[in-house]
């Protein structure tokens, strides 16, 4: 089995406000979706280089990302029959209202005051851990990135208990 050199990182050097230079690889899987999203969109405009392409697509798929994570664009559900008190499901009008207020960003804080700045693997946390009553409401979640998330649980119940659970997860 012949192993594959790993794709050097991508480069984005800005150009101008608004403007930015995209270097990164792409599989031949990847590129030949690019060339069938061309073919597919060529009726609708003609011209369409692969940076207006690329940007389409971005948008996309953040609507979508966000769609499914925080219910972004969802429409309210009526609720037919009331939630179970002990439920961990978090509805939709209350993770976006935590992702609103928290900015998309991890909100831990380090004792020196400096505020996490991670903005991928976020959590949505109860503040009041679920298991000793906390609650899906807006003011009772908080976003968390997965580390800090991890960190907070074992400040609560223990590493040896944490690790116990994520080995018995496996």
């Amino acid at each position: 089995m012949m192993l594959q050199k790993p794709s050097p990182p991508a480069r984005v050097t800005p150009l101008s406000p608004g403007k930015f230079d995209v270097h990164f690889m792409s599989s031949q899987r990847g590129q030949d979706d690019l060339k069938a999203v061309q073919a597919l969109v060529a009726h609708e405009t003609p011209r369409k280089t692969i940076g207006e392409l690329y940007d389409q697509a971005m948008h996309e798929m953040r609507q979508r990302r966000e769609k499914k994570k925080i219910g972004v664009g969802r429409r309210a559900r009526r609720v037919r029959k009331p939630a179970k008190d002990r439920s961990r499901h978090v509805p939709a009008h209350v993770r976006q209202a935590v992702w609103e207020r928290d900015g998309g960003q991890c909100t831990f804080v380090s004792k020196d005051g400096k505020r996490c700045d991670e903005r991928g693997r976020l959590e949505f946390d109860h503040i009041q851990e679920f298991a000793r009553g906390g609650q899906s409401t807006t003011e009772a979640m908080r976003l968390l990135c997965r580390a800090h998330n991890q960190y907070a649980a074992e400040c609560t119940y223990g590493a040896g208990f944490m690790q116990e659970k994520r080995e018995a997860r496996r």
